[in-house]
Order: C-alpha cells, then sequence, then structure tokens
C-alpha cells in the first residue's frame, strides 16, 4: 500500500506492507472456539469474559492497570493541555483523548510470532486491489516482469468489492 508522509506533501510516498484481516470473530464464536476441546461449555466461557469486562471499567477508573493473564494489561492513558502557571491548570477541562491501551503479554506476542509468516497478497493503489505485483505493474503500463507477488495462500484471494470503480 502506498502511503504519503504528512510532513513532505510533494514527496510521491513509500510503498508499505499491511496487514489483511480476513474475518472480524464475534464473542460468540472465539468462546466456541475456545472451548472446543474442553469441559468448559462456550456460553460459561462468554459469561465470565463479560464478568470480567464489566469490572475493568472500574478498576481503571480507581487508577489501576489490569492484568489479564496470559493475554495482556489494560491501562489508562490521555493527553492533556499544558499551561503556564500551576494554578491555571483544570483537570476537568485540559484532560483530553482518554483512551485504553493494551499492552499484549511476552508469552501472547511469541506464540503469535512463532506462527506467523508473511507473503506478497497484492497491491492497493488509490483504493483498487491488484490481486499480485505483476496485476499493478500491467495495470500501470511497466509490463508484468519481476516480482509476480502472492498468488497462492490465504491472502492471493483479495477481490475488488467494485472491480469498476
Amino acid at each position: 500500500m502506498k502511503r504519503k508522509s504528512l510532513q513532505k506533501k510533494d514527496d510521491p510516498g513509500k510503498w508499505y506492507a499491511s496487514p489483511i484481516v480476513e474475518n472480524r470473530l464475534n464473542t460468540g464464536t472465539v468462546c466456541r472456539v475456545v472451548t472446543r476441546n474442553t469441559t468448559t461449555a462456550p456460553t460459561e466461557l462468554e459469561s465470565g469474559f463479560n464478568l470480567v469486562c464489566d469490572a475493568i471499567p472500574l478498576q481503571l477508573q480507581l487508577g489501576n492497570s489490569v492484568q489479564l493473564g496470559k493475554l495482556g494489561i489494560l491501562r489508562l492513558s490521555f493527553g492533556s493541555s499544558g499551561v503556564d502557571n500551576i494554578d491555571a491548570f483544570n483537570a476537568a477541562t485540559m484532560i483530553r483523548n482518554v483512551k485504553v491501551i493494551f499492552t499484549p503479554s511476552k508469552e501472547l506476542m511469541s506464540a503469535i510470532k512463532d506462527g506467523l509468516s508473511f507473503e506478497n497478497a497484492g497491491v492497493v493503489d488509490n483504493g483498487f486491489v491488484y490481486a499480485t505485483t505483476r496485476a499493478f505493474k500491467e495495470a500501470q503500463g511497466g509490463g508484468g516482469s519481476g516480482d509476480s507477488g502472492g498468488g497462492s495462500g490465504s491472502g492471493g484471494g483479495i477481490i475488488d468489492p467494485d472491480p469498476l470503480g
């Protein structure tokens, strides 16, 4: 995917890799997958998960970080406006951009990276998806020589929902 630098508006941009998200699994599906070979019922896990989710906001509001087992840690973060004189600081109006930061555990990141592989799954240019680098080059009039892209594997089947624009 080609991206331009916001600081260098005249720069044509550079090509970057971008992950492809195939599907979004809802909570019920995740619970069924996780409990498949266990004695725990998916509804039990989902109920436990919902209880944890119900308790997290108060803990973060109290200033606690929340560790979720081997998954990782949640904590609050925010920005604020600055003032020259401390007497002018008003937390109620000057704190902004409150967000929750998730930091995955080392175990989770290790497990993800151990099974991770990458492939060229196509090219996205100006909102149009080309299935391979060769297809992109041919469309640009540059011929198809060179890298043929990833014609196989899970990411090779990208289809533009509206190929006619």
